[in-house]
């Protein structure tokens, strides 16, 4: 199975790279990859972020890791299971802490100064 790089946002697939970010003062950014989905969950494993343009200050652009990308579909044992919602046509899951969203191929911004 590859690992699906369309740049479709409004609903998930199995091998989609999906986004999150979180932070009070700082914008933490995550990516994770859909390994496996019913009709109302996904699940989600972790992938590398790489943080490139940090200005010695925290602040730069993030983007996934897309190197040994491909054997992760495989994963026996994903990270996270989440509950599909739907706000203005669009998929997208959450938790008390963060929101996840189908990543647009577009690198994040990324602070991790406090």
């Amino acid at each position: 199975m590859t690992v699906t790089t369309l740049l479709q946002t409004d609903r998930f697939e199995v091998g989609q790279i999906v986004c999150s970010s979180f932070g009070y003062d700082m914008t933490i950014v995550e990516y994770y990859v859909v390994t496996r989905m019913t009709k109302a969950s996904i699940w989600l494993q972790r992938i590398n972020t790489i943080v490139t343009g940090d200005d010695g200050r925290g602040e730069g652009k993030a983007m996934p890791d897309m190197e040994g990308f491909d054997s992760l579909l495989d994963f026996p044992c994903p990270d996270l299971r989440k509950k599909i919602q739907v706000s203005d046509g669009k998929q997208y899951v959450s938790d008390t802490i963060k929101a996840f969203s189908i990543w647009d191929g577009k690198p994040q911004y990324h602070n991790t100064w406090d």
